[in-house]
């Protein structure tokens, strides 16, 4: 891994007990891909790419330039995007397909995309043949029961909080919610932080802008009624399975992967974003989960059974023990 990602906060929250010889890679892409080849070769290990959507060139040339001394390898793709969706159109979108069809077809390869956590969507459109494992999501221990409904309801925003989450389209729609409070919690970008320092919530707001240890993320997504993932998006949210692994009911999108997992399992309500009035279909969307809030509780629990690790490591590995 690169020096950066071994001395950032994330590696420090996650896998600093990691029980493991760490390989400081090259900065660069070309130099580090070669690299990570080489030292699993050597070491007789699998080499697993867990984010290889910009490692799909390099990761090609360095195995074929390996030949026989390459090792077994296990890639996956983070994002299956393509140009016509929601997302901003990339070269990259252009070329991955056919580069992955290749890496794929390389012996040794395990070629896996990145899924829902509940398994809703199971191909994906430009890369056929490759194989879906599951957004890796547990159950915590004992799911805490809903909050006591009567007070106020609790709207929360979670995890990195950038433009796309459309955290001021919120504060709009909730102007006229009074009954609805809004807690944001999550390192926050200058854009968003400077919208909610400028919010007429007055007394309904709850911001702690700042990256969040595992213990004080189940703390605040359990202590919110619903949990608010406003983005079209071709790529899996794990905000929404993290919210039903916690008995916590969604507010979506009504377009996008994000779409599809709430629609797909009942966890919550959608909003038409891309409507005339996008605020009003996010005042009413949010009126329908209060209103049908108990019913998508218990859909979270249902949808809860589904989730866990072991298809993704299986998926990536093979089967292990």
């Amino acid at each position: 891994m690169p020096e950066s990602v071994r001395d950032s906060p994330e590696f420090a929250e996650h896998l600093a007990d990691l029980e493991a010889r760490l390989v400081v890679l090259p900065a660069g892409r070309r130099e580090a891909v070669p690299a990570a080849v080489e030292a699993a070769s050597a070491a007789g290990a699998r080499l697993v790419v867990p984010d290889g959507d910009k490692n799909v060139a390099p990761l090609l040339l360095a195995l074929l330039r390996a030949g026989r001394r390459r090792p077994p390898v296990s890639v996956l793709l983070m994002r299956t995007t393509l140009p016509g969706g929601p997302e901003r159109a990339t070269a990259g979108m252009v070329v991955k397909p056919p580069l992955t069809w290749l890496l794929a077809r390389l012996p040794g390869v395990r070629m896996r995309f990145l899924t829902d956590a509940f398994g809703v969507v199971v191909r994906r459109r430009g890369f056929p043949g490759v194989l879906p494992v599951r957004d890796p999501v547990t159950v915590p221990d004992g799911i805490p029961a809903p909050r006591a409904s009567g007070g106020p309801f609790r709207l929360g925003v979670f995890g990195v909080v950038t433009a796309r989450k459309n955290v001021p389209l919120l504060l709009e729609a909730l102007a006229e919610l009074p009954t609805v409070q809004l807690v944001v919690a999550g390192r926050c970008d200058p854009a968003v932080a400077a919208a909610l320092a400028e919010s007429s919530l007055v007394g309904r707001l709850e911001v702690d802008d700042r990256l969040l240890a595992e213990k004080e993320f189940d703390a605040a997504v359990a202590g919110v009624d619903a949990v608010a993932v406003m983005h079209d998006n071709d790529a899996p949210s794990g905000i929404v399975a993290e919210a039903a692994a916690r008995g916590v009911p969604v507010l979506g999108p009504a377009r996008g992967w994000a779409s599809s997992m709430v629609t797909g399992t009942g966890i919550g309500e959608v909003a038409d974003l891309g409507a005339p009035d996008p605020v009003g279909e996010v005042r009413a969307a949010l009126t329908r989960l209060i209103d049908s809030r108990e019913r998508r509780v218990a859909a979270t629990r249902r949808a809860a059974t589904r989730l866990g690790v072991q298809d993704f490591v299986s998926g990536m590995l093979g089967d292990v023990t």
